[in-house]
């Protein structure tokens, strides 16, 4: 069903910004690299070693954008959707108290990033995602949507039956947003092999599968039976796997390459450009 080919669709629905998709071809994509910080000018000229990179669009602009793309790199722009930033107070200014998720009467923090669990079901949320979509991705030309955090549907609701169906059910609403309303715009859903079962496969053309480590992966009977499921898929629908390893690189690029994933090291974090 879903395609390592995206066939010539045209971003014809404008809503401001709009720009001709060229077909995005994974098949293309050898190399990448994750960046979430603010660029600089040799940050910017250095993506040009990466078939793709993966951005915080917040800290572009649309001529930097541009730059990046002459040189043949493809950019998706990062997007959270089921976390909300304490420091993206533009982002939460346009919220109310109904689109974060509360369990017991309280909201969920991740102290890690600062950050409190959002709900997918709550369709002014669903709205307020889709606007920063055309603000941060589709104005500023970006080839692709990178959607993070989803993983956070299997991490946090798989033990609790009514509230995951009503996360799937409200992703699935967002997911068919998106597709109606960029058709064309490729998406990559970062974790939740769950969710991409249940949910989410006819709707992305990628999945990122972060901790992509060789040992951990081998030496782990869940481990290795999320890598059956997720051949599975890849096959069913086309799927290209992302996956990120900061152990073992070549071991772990070895293991990746065999099951036909795209893979990438970064044994630090983000938010640091190697050149």
């Amino acid at each position: 069903m879903r395609r390592l080919w995206l066939t010539g669709l045209l971003l014809i629905f404008c809503l401001g910004g709009c720009t001709t998709r060229e077909p995005f071809n994974f098949d293309e994509i050898h190399s990448y690299k994750i960046f979430y910080n603010m660029p600089t000018e040799a940050i910017i000229e250095d993506m040009a070693r990466y078939d793709l990179v993966i951005i915080e669009p917040i800290w572009y602009t649309p001529e930097q954008i541009e730059t990046i793309r002459s040189n043949g790199t493809k950019v998706f722009g990062y997007i959270n959707v089921m976390e909300a930033d304490s420091w993206n107070r533009a982002l939460i200014g346009q919220m109310d108290k109904d689109d974060y998720f509360y369990r017991d009467g309280e909201r969920i923090y991740f102290p890690k990033w600062d950050s409190y669990l959002t709900d997918i079901s709550s369709a002014d949320f669903r709205k307020i995602l889709i606007r920063e979509i055309q603000k941060q991705v589709i104005n500023k030309h970006l080839d692709g949507i990178f959607l993070d955090t989803v993983g956070d549907i299997d991490d946090v609701h798989l033990d609790y039956p009514e509230d995951l169906a009503e996360q799937l059910a409200g992703l699935e609403k967002f997911l068919q947003a998106i597709e109606r309303t960029y058709p064309g715009v490729p998406v990559v859903q970062n974790w939740g092999i769950e969710t991409l079962e249940r949910t989410s496969a006819p709707y992305v053309e990628g999945f990122m599968w972060e901790g992509f480590n060789y040992t951990k992966i081998t030496s782990d009977s869940w481990s290795m039976e999320m890598l059956d499921r997720m051949n599975v898929i890849q096959d069913e629908y086309g799927i290209a796997v992302l996956t990120v390893s900061d152990q073992e690189e070549a071991t772990s690029r070895d293991l990746a390459e065999a099951n036909g994933f795209i893979h990438y090291h970064e044994p630090t974090y983000y938010n640091t450009w190697d050149f």
